[in-house]
Order: structure tokens, then C-alpha cells, then sequence
């Protein structure tokens, strides 16, 4: 397996834990009384509502990346979500170089080995 592979497990553990987080803020927004937030309780509401429900969809999406198997789709997948992370500033110091390592011949040939 290619270190590759761990390193972009890592990544997916990280952003997995980030949404995580996200849903989590949002249920803060929703327990919390709109008086201490500075905000209207519609405000809040809608707030709550709309990280949570990022926060576990993006969530959701991210968790099959700890279990792809060795076919072209897979590879394809973890590409989408290593540029997914290039979308924010805190990921691409992290998500660059695997993108870099991505998309070179030992990785492609693990996901999709060559049989001749």
C-alpha cells in the first residue's frame, strides 16, 4: 500500500472530525437561548438547522473513504474529496501535497493494478 493511501486516510479522519464539528456548532446554536448567541431566535434556528444538516451530509460523504476498495471509482472519489479540501484554506496545506502524490502511477496502479 502506498503511504499515500495512509496519508489521505489521515486527511479523511480529519475532515470527517471537522463536520463533526460543524453539526455539532450547529446544535449549540439550536440549544443555546438567542439572547447569549445575539441573534433572533429565527435566526438561530435557521443556523442550527443548516449546520447540522452539513455538517452530517458532508459527513456522511466523507465516511466511505476509509473503506474504498481498489477499483477506478475509488480513485476517483478520493480525488473529489482531496479537491474538495482545496476549497478551503485550512486543508490545502494538507490536501496540495496528496493531490501531488495522488495522481502519480504508484497510486493509480494500486487502485487499479496493471495485469498483463
Amino acid at each position: 500500500m502506498p503511504k499515500t493511501i495512509i496519508w489521505f486516510r489521515f486527511y479523511a479522519a480529519c475532515l470527517a472530525l471537522s463536520y463533526l464539528f460543524l453539526a455539532g456548532v450547529g446544535v449549540i446554536f439550536l440549544t443555546h437561548p438567542p439572547a447569549d448567541l445575539e441573534m433572533s431566535p429565527t435566526e438561530g434556528a435557521f443556523l442550527g438547522s443548516i449546520f447540522i444538516a452539513m455538517g452530517l451530509l458532508f459527513f456522511i460523504a466523507v465516511l466511505p473513504a476509509f473503506f474504498l476498495p481498489r477499483r477506478g471509482w475509488a480513485w476517483i472519489y478520493g480525488l473529489v474529496l482531496i479537491v474538495f479540501g482545496l476549497t478551503s484554506l485550512l486543508y490545502i496545506p494538507l490536501s496540495l501535497p496528496i493531490l501531488i502524490f495522488w495522481l502519480r502511477d504508484p497510486v493509480k496502479n494500486w487502485f487499479v493494478p496493471i495485469v498483463s
